[in-house]
Order: C-alpha cells, then sequence, then structure tokens
C-alpha cells in the first residue's frame, strides 16, 4: 500500500523528468557544442585569472553591499510546493493526514532547494568576500544562515496567504511582508555584516521567528484550491519561459472592480440613447488610468500656463486650450465608438452625436472653470473670478446645445 511519503516522491521525480524534458528539447547537443561548453570554459579560465590575479576592478567593488541584493533577488522567486493535483480533491480531501505529510515534506523540499541555489552564488563569490572584504568563516557562515532562515520565513508567510485572502487586501498585505522582509534582510546583511554580535543576535531571532512560523504552518490544513493553482503555474514555468520566444502571447482578461463607479450606478437621471452612451462614455473614460493620465497632464499643463501670461492673453489662452481639449476628446470618442463592445448595438446618428456633446461637455467643463476663474482673476482681481467662472459655464452650455442641435439637423 502507498504511503504520503512514497507519494511525494513519486511526484517530485515525476516534476524532475518533466522539466528535464523540457530543458533537454531546447539545449540539445548542438547548444552544448557550440554554446554552453564554449562558455563555461572560457567562463571558468576568467573566473581562475581572477583568483590567480585579483584585478584591480575588483578590488575597488563593496561585495558586501553588493551580494545580498543576488541573494535577495533569489530569495523572492521561493515559494513552498506541497505537490498536490487537481484529481487529488476525489481522495486526498477525505484524508487530511496525507496533505498535511505532503506539506511537511514540501516545505523540507523548499529548505534543500534554497540551501543549494543559494549556495551556488556564495561559493562563486567566496574569493571575493574573503580577499577583498576580509571576510571570515564565522561571518559568511552567519550570514549564509540567516539568508536561508530569512528566505524561508518569506515563503511560509505567503504560503499562509494562500486561500485565506482574495483581491486587494491579499495583494496589500502580500506587499507590506515583502517590504518588511527586503528592509529585515538586507539591514542586517548590510549594516552589520561585520558584527559577529549583531549578525548572530539577527540570525537567533529570524531562527525563532521561523520555528513559529513552521509551527503554526504545519498545523494549519493547506486551501487546496489555491496549492493547486501553485502547483500548476510552478510545473509550467519553464515551459512557459522556453515558449515565450516561440508562441506570441495573447493578452489575459482580466475582469475586476474598478475604482470609479464601483456599483455602475447611474449619472444622469434621462434614460434615451444618448444620455445613456454620454454615461458609459464618461465611466469608461474615467475608469482608463491611461486617458486620466493624459486628461490631468494636459489640465495640469494648461493650468500652469495660465497663471503665468496677463489677463487678456489668458482669455484667449482659456478659448485656445477649449479647442484643444475638444480635438482630443474627439479623436478619443471616435476611437471608444469603434469599439466591439459598442458597435454591437445599433446606435442611431442622433444619440452618438448627443453622447458625444454631452460627455464632452461634462469632460471639459471642470477645467475651464478652473482657467476662466485665473483669467478673471487676473483682469478683475477677486470680483472676475467668480463671474468669469459663471460666464464661462454659461457660454460653454450654449455652445454645446448649439453644437447638439446642429449636428442632429
Amino acid at each position: 500500500m502507498m504511503t504520503p511519503r512514497q507519494l511525494f516522491w513519486i511526484r517530485l521525480k515525476r516534476n524532475q523528468r518533466e522539466q528535464v524534458r523540457a530543458w533537454s528539447s531546447v539545449l540539445d547537443w548542438t547548444v552544448w557544442l557550440y554554446l554552453l561548453i564554449p562558455g563555461l570554459f572560457i567562463g571558468g579560465g576568467l573566473y581562475r585569472e581572477a583568483l590567480l590575479d585579483m584585478p584591480e576592478w575588483a578590488s575597488k567593488l563593496p561585495w558586501t553591499a553588493l551580494y545580498p541584493f543576488l541573494l535577495l533577488f533569489l530569495l523572492l522567486f521561493g515559494q513552498i510546493r506541497v505537490f498536490v493535483e487537481e484529481a487529488d480533491r476525489l481522495f486526498l480531501l477525505q484524508r487530511p493526514e496525507w496533505l498535511q505529510t505532503l506539506k511537511q515534506y514540501g516545505i523540507g523540499y523548499t529548505l534543500v532547494t534554497k540551501i543549494i541555489v543559494i549556495a551556488i552564488p556564495y561559493l562563486l563569490l567566496l574569493p571575493f568576500l574573503i580577499r577583498v572584504e576580509e571576510q571570515s568563516w564565522l561571518q559568511l557562515g552567519l550570514a549564509f544562515g540567516f539568508t536561508i532562515v530569512m528566505g524561508m520565513i518569506l515563503a511560509l508567510s505567503l504560503q499562509l496567504l494562500n486561500g485565506r485572502l482574495m483581491g486587494m487586501r491579499k495583494r496589500s498585505l502580500e506587499t507590506l511582508i515583502t517590504l518588511l522582509f527586503i528592509a529585515a534582510y538586507l539591514i542586517p546583511m548590510i549594516t552589520w555584516a561585520r558584527d559577529i554580535g549583531l549578525l548572530s543576535m539577527s540570525l537567533a531571532a529570524g531562527t525563532v521567528v521561523f520555528i513559529l512560523l513552521l509551527r503554526f504552518g504545519l498545523r494549519m490544513p493547506i486551501q487546496f484550491e489555491a496549492e493547486v493553482k501553485i502547483e500548476n503555474a510552478a510545473r509550467l514555468r519553464s515551459t512557459e519561459l522556453l515558449m515565450s520566444q516561440v508562441i506570441e502571447s495573447k493578452p489575459l482578461l482580466r475582469v475586476k472592480r474598478p475604482y470609479m463607479f464601483r456599483f455602475s450606478q447611474r449619472i444622469f437621471r434621462k434614460s434615451d440613447a444618448g444620455t445613456i452612451l454620454a454615461e458609459m462614455r464618461l465611466k469608461a473614460f474615467l475608469r482608463g488610468m491611461t486617458h486620466i493620465r493624459v486628461w490631468l497632464g494636459f489640465i495640469s499643463a494648461a493650468t500652469f500656463a495660465v497663471s503665468l501670461v496677463p489677463g487678456l492673453i489668458a482669455a484667449f489662452l482659456v478659448l485656445a486650450l477649449t479647442v484643444i481639449g475638444m480635438s482630443w476628446l474627439h479623436l478619443q470618442w471616435k476611437q471608444w465608438f469603434a469599439e466591439e463592445f459598442i458597435t454591437q448595438f445599433p446606435w442611431s446618428r442622433n444619440a452618438a452625436q448627443k453622447g458625444a456633446v454631452l460627455s464632452r461637455f461634462w469632460l471639459l467643463l471642470p477645467p475651464m472653470l478652473v482657467w476662466s476663474a485665473i483669467a478673471g482673476h487676473k483682469i478683475a482681481g477677486p470680483v472676475g473670478l467668480p463671474a468669469a467662472a459663471l460666464i464661462c459655464a454659461a457660454v460653454w452650455m450654449a455652445v454645446s446645445r448649439y453644437d447638439n442641435r446642429i449636428r442632429i439637423k
């Protein structure tokens, strides 16, 4: 009868075979003969020459301040793999002790993997850290242990969040954990690299946190669906990396709740086709960060320009900026109105004209009020500020109504 331990090793061996087959399809004998083997010989020769006669550039580099960033990059991509599959919901969900055993072995596998992955750059940088930075073996051992412990802390922390939080809360908490991890790792590794006492205290504190997270993580049941998703992504990561340069990637459509008009509430009271089209355009415009960035940049630059010139020139500039804004909004309207979601509805010509004019009116009204208020203040002082804004609003409303009437005819 199969045991959880045997199941883990079977899946681990199968995963290794899949990765070997994926990379073997690319690293054939020609790649080894013409690229990898010559690269290893040339790189090994250069590395040997640097060790025999330390170059001047290597003596000037702050290795203790640079290599923690390399290790940090490697730690950020480590995650705990439980090696569960979709078919396990038929059998293993009825055996939670099996899932917990797979989780225990997965944590052990992650620990061993981190030790091997982190040891490779450590061994390559060892001569530079010893000969240039004059690091002792004790300092290097403490730094290596601290790196492994902190990497496991991050992996366990992120694994505990899988499936328990969703959406913005999960992303916010993951970001906060990652930032705290970066600070907690880089400060001891860079600031206290030569202080054995402080580095030992950091390692001891990290070990305590690691043990607490480990005990808590082993007691918590796994979130099956989240672990299956992570496992599938980990298994296909090599294949996706290799095929990304061959197969054209298609954009991934994600549905998420927007920040503006989150509940799709109405803006206008009327329900005719033109008003509904204008409302749809306004929501699409305010929900698109690209349009918002361009529009806010234009408004900011225009407001700054109006504030610099004298009063009469500012009044003329308000008119010119309005024409420029109308032109850009017209181009944006044509692009938006040609989208597939909009063209599937049989909009009439009158509804399209009303939607374009009404949405343009509300998009241009706020910046026009600001520009006209600045120009009025320059011409007539504080009294001219509200007067110019009211006159501008009335004129803009009359122009929009006239424009809408002319277009419909």
